[in-house]
């Protein structure tokens, strides 16, 4: 009971770190708000139909707490835009010189809501393996959150800021999980390697391929910060890579490891060819469910994109030619070959580092 107060002080801190953030947003001119009422209107102007909804609403925090006020909600007609309200509806609005304006829907209690959800199953399932698991994931996407965005957005490459912070989460979520052992360090060099390996081919056919680095509308977002960094663009692309696949290349290595520690246990003197064989049977056999996976992730990012090239029968050439799909191309393969490679490279750190019996403090 002691181990998982522990773990779940240590899981909260993070979140505690996300919280004063939003809250740190909220103090400005961003507050929580109930829809009481909504009223539909319509008016035509000029031959021109105007739709909009006036809504009275309670706001929920802060020094405004309990206020009521009225609302405009403009509606277009476009689905991509228009965010009708109803009453019951939790959002968020925006204040400014005395008034109060939407701004979009409220989901803080849903995500809560699935996060709670998402812990229960965990702690259910998992146990203490379970906690830890948690305990390195919100220390991973604190690095991300924390470390690497400040250092991209201070001019830092995206090359070394992400091979950094992935090689921190790594060795974090493994150590965590499984401690510091033999196992858990060829996984962490197999691990490290894979990935740095296929960013690197990604950079380099990035450049061969000419891609820009401005596949998605995000990406061209940048250029309009208000500091004007000089992003290197294909180096974020090099640093998606990576934590795109970081997860599925832990994956890989540990499953590596632990098989080969469990032969080694079992067999103490087997050989180290034996080991190297056996290695990449097991290797083989992850490897095809690891690649799919990566590559459908992709896929289903680019889901909404497939369907307009089949939908407007764009030609097959034109299609290989645009920069969005040699991009995805380049992530998906890039990414998968980083995932082969953490399989020789953890059988490798596997055999090269000496092994000796568990004591007993391991096996607890």
């Amino acid at each position: 009971m002691k181990k998982i107060i522990i773990f779940l002080v240590l899981f909260l801190i993070p979140s505690f770190s996300v919280q004063a953030i939003i809250d740190e947003e909220y103090q400005y001119d961003i507050y929580r708000a109930r829809v009481l009422e909504v009223e539909k209107f319509t008016m035509v102007e000029d031959g021109q139909e105007r739709v909009w909804q006036e809504a009275e609403i309670e706001i929920l925090n802060r020094d405004y707490r309990g206020v009521q006020t009225t609302i405009t909600n403009h509606l277009t007609g476009d689905v991509r835009y228009d965010m009708p309200l109803q009453e019951g509806t939790t959002i968020s609005v925006h204040y400014e010189e005395d008034s109060f304006y939407f701004i979009g829907y409220d989901n803080m209690n849903a995500m809560l809501m699935l996060l709670l959800i998402f812990l229960v199953c965990v702690i259910l399932i998992g146990g203490m393996k379970g906690l830890k698991s948690l305990l390195a994931l919100c220390i991973t996407l604190s690095l991300i959150v924390f470390i690497m965005i400040p250092l991209l957005l201070q001019g830092i490459s995206p090359i070394l800021a992400s091979i950094l912070v992935c090689t921190i989460a790594t060795v974090i979520t493994f150590f965590i999980i499984a401690g510091i052992n033999k196992k858990t360090i060829s996984a962490t060099i197999g691990t490290s390697g894979g990935l740095v390996l296929g960013g690197l081919i990604a950079y380099i056919f990035g450049i061969v391929a000419r891609l820009s680095g401005f596949s998605s509308p995000d990406a061209s977002m940048l250029l309009y910060l208000p500091d004007a960094i000089a992003f290197d663009f294909r180096g974020l692309l090099f640093a998606g890579i990576i934590i795109g696949a970081l997860g599925a290349a832990m994956d890989v290595a540990i499953s590596i490891a632990s098989s080969l520690t469990e032969l080694q246990r079992e067999n103490p003197n087997i050989s180290a060819k034996n080991m190297i064989k056996a290695g990449f049977n097991i290797g083989h056999d992850i490897m095809g469910t690891m690649i799919n996976t990566l590559v459908l992730a992709y896929a289903g990012g680019a889901l909404t994109m497939l369907l307009l090239f089949v939908g407007f029968g764009t030609s097959f050439h034109h299609i290989v030619n645009l920069d969005f799909f040699a991009t995805e191309v380049v992530r998906a393969v890039a990414g998968s070959i980083g995932l082969l490679f953490a399989i020789p490279i953890t059988i490798a750190a596997f055999v090269t580092i000496p092994w000796k019996e568990r004591s007993e403090h391991e096996k607890n």
